[in-house]
């Protein structure tokens, strides 16, 4: 092995006993100055620049000085205090934002924004130019449709005290006539329901409001029942009389019957 020059190592009692100067190699007397802040003076020949790059990708200035820049919560939260001016364009990502005081412009751009609330407070609906669609459903949450129908139970559209007045006449003679009579319930309104009307024989019935015709009804020996449904259409006041003049239409005498049935409200 042959002999190697060697050097002896720079030894120190303490730290800060030996200062080292950086110098140019060609002009040993330009040195690396540094500042009292411990910050250093650059001075960059004309037209030289600075990359800033993570190794991958290089930092963009664009001709008016900004930069493009993409801002990530990184798992966390962004706080913008005051207004915000921005034009949005493809998908931002961002975490919580502040509250926001101003008035915002939201625009979808033609995709759909989402609102998680309960309550919304929306101006009164105009019946000229808009329109509501309501689904109905059943106990369990279902839609009503035709193979899952809404059950609709009739109920009478007034309450009131119910009439059924009966009336019997024996022995009625052959072309003669007989009244039945109902006298309405003093502060009362009465609506007739129906008159029902029935004997072995023809006969003709009309029907008579305070005195008023409102209907006329026969029957035949195939059908011997007279049954005119009134369905409340006519109203007889407090102590009117409502009258059915039954007519024996038969060639021989016949015992008739007839009912009146409606609400006193």
């Amino acid at each position: 092995m042959s002999d190697q020059a060697t050097s002896l190592p720079v030894r120190t009692e303490s730290a800060g006993d030996i200062d080292v100067l950086v110098s140019d190699a060609t002009t040993p007397s330009q040195k690396l100055k540094v500042n009292a802040d411990g910050s250093i003076d650059t001075n960059f020949a004309t037209g030289s620049k600075i990359i800033v790059t993570d190794g991958t990708d290089d930092l963009e200035v664009n001709a008016d000085g900004s930069i493009n820049a993409t801002i990530s919560d990184g798992g966390g939260s962004i706080t913008v205090d005051g207004t915000v001016a921005a034009t949005q364009s493809g998908t931002w990502d961002v975490g919580t934002v502040g509250t926001i005081t101003n008035d915002v412009n939201i625009a979808d751009g033609g995709n759909s924004i989402t609102v998680d609330a309960v309550d919304l407070d929306i101006r009164d609906l105009s019946a000229t130019s808009d329109s509501v669609e309501a689904h109905l459903k059943d106990g369990s949450g279902n839609d009503f449709s035709p193979t899952n129908p809404l059950s609709v139970s009739m109920v009478s559209d007034a309450q009131g005290d119910e009439v059924c007045d009966y009336n019997t006449t024996a022995s009625v003679a052959k072309d003669a006539s007989t009244n039945h009579d109902y006298t309405v319930t003093a502060a009362k309104t009465f609506l007739a329901e129906s008159a029902w009307v029935s004997g072995s024989g023809k006969l003709k019935v009309e029907v008579l409001s305070n005195g008023a015709t409102i209907f006329v009804g026969f029957n035949s020996t195939a059908n011997p029942n007279i049954d005119i449904p009134i369905r409340k259409l006519c109203k007889t006041s407090a102590t009117q009389v409502i009258r059915m003049t039954i007519t024996n239409l038969d060639n021989q005498a016949q015992d008739v019957y007839s009912t009146l049935t409606g609400l006193e409200v």
